[in-house]
């Protein structure tokens, strides 16, 4: 029987928070409301902190991984584990186990119930098979939605630059498909948002049977509001319609989004709205350049909900986990 780690991956803004609001409505499902982000780079700088069942190295771990998001946004929940709760839920204490107590009491799943614990991060799908390393039985859920909707979507939500994201896109989707399907279906699945929405039961279906739980209708209603940006801002139901926003986009835009990110479209079964162009990609100057405004618009974004203090210290925080 299949308990866990469950990670849900997928590019920003392809419907991540939606499929995790609804997974969690199954009664032997349990995820955090928020993501972790940590994982990868916690994995990486373990070793600095020493043996993890001491108490005093556990602290100083702590120390470090509470100045990540997901623990501010627990803390303004309320809901901030303190150190000595975390250790108390580890049955081990090397990195699997350090993050299997956190997530286990955050979530909750409690340790000898058969609910299955997990995780929904976006940054994870660069880092499968690390996860799937330190997991072997951990399974994968790929969130993939259209390459120009997620760059419209990114856009309007943080002002990220639409060009950038979409040879992100058609990077990182590429790679979390390989890595994913290197796992083979046991331990894999993609799904596509607009399948998802169009068809909540059908897909949820695949879902249950992929994780070996009887499906249950609530699985498809998110039981909270799930998104709090974007065209479904406050939506506490399944918007079937929240597709081909992208048709907004001007033509000039629409081409050079369709030159980068066209063939991984094709690949997953979008119809391209130009004709196909020969295959394009930014230079990895354009590639930094862009990184750097879309940092800028970041920041300017987390100003107004954090202020000028907190807004640089856990964006700082955000990009010291990614390094992994």
């Amino acid at each position: 029987m299949f308990i866990g780690p469950l990670f849900i991956v997928g590019a920003p803004r392809s419907g991540t928070k939606l499929f995790r609001d609804l997974l969690r409505q199954h009664p032997r499902v349990a995820i955090p409301l928020y993501e972790t982000e940590l994982l990868p780079r916690l994995i990486q700088i373990a070793p600095r902190f020493g043996d993890l069942a001491e108490p005093a190295n556990f602290q100083r771990m702590y120390a470090w991984a509470s100045r990540q998001m997901y623990f501010r946004y627990m803390a303004d929940d309320g809901a901030l584990i303190t150190w000595e709760a975390w250790h108390k839920s580890c049955r081990a204490y090397d990195v699997a186990g350090v993050f299997e107590g956190l997530v286990r009491h955050d979530a909750p799943a409690p340790w000898e119930s058969d609910v299955i614990w997990g995780d929904k991060s976006p940054n994870y799908r660069m880092h499968v098979p690390a996860l799937a390393k330190l997991y072997p039985t951990a399974r994968f859920i790929h969130l993939i939605r259209d390459a120009r909707d997620v760059c419209l979507s990114s856009y309007k939500a943080w002002g990220k630059n639409i060009v950038r994201n979409a040879q992100r896109w058609a990077d990182e989707v590429a790679l979390c498909r390989r890595d994913c399907a290197a796992l083979g279906p046991d331990r894999a699945m993609e799904l596509r948002y607009e399948d998802l929405i169009a068809d909540v039961e059908g897909q949820q279906r695949r879902v249950s049977g992929f994780l070996g739980l009887p499906f249950d209708a609530a699985m498809t209603r998110p039981g909270r509001v799930s998104e709090n940006l974007g065209d479904t801002k406050g939506a506490d139901r399944v918007v079937a319609g929240n597709t081909e926003k992208w048709r907004e986009l001007p033509e000039a835009t629409l081409r050079r989004v369709e030159a980068l990110a066209g063939a991984q479209l094709q690949a997953l079964g979008y119809t391209l709205a130009l004709p196909p162009q020969p295959p394009a990609r930014l230079s990895a100057a354009e590639q930094h350049a862009l990184r750097a405004a879309d940092g800028v618009n970041l920041l300017r974004f987390r100003v107004k909900e954090w202020g000028w203090r907190d807004a640089v210290k856990y964006s700082l925080a955000a990009w010291e986990s990614t390094r992994a």
